[in-house]
């Protein structure tokens, strides 16, 4: 018997913000904002999370957390 899996609600990304070394965008379901950074070259590239103004330390995309925005709209 295979285990059930919880589907996960995926990230939707806005449009793209560009700064000269960043690139931000913006999830329309839960309001985590994307970093791109490029910073010394191709080899300096990487992307940070944000959540109502704080970094959040991760190595994968966090899980989009769509919950966040109906509650605040019920």
């Amino acid at each position: 018997m295979k285990a059930s899996r919880k589907s996960s609600t995926r990230h939707k990304w806005g449009e793209k913000v560009r700064f000269p070394l960043k690139t931000e965008q913006q999830c329309i379901r839960c309001d985590m904002v994307k970093v791109g950074r490029r910073e010394g070259g191709p080899a300096g590239y990487w992307d940070e999370f944000w959540r109502d103004e704080e970094r959040i330390h991760c190595t994968a995309t966090p899980p989009c957390d769509a919950r966040r925005g109906n509650a605040a709209a019920g």
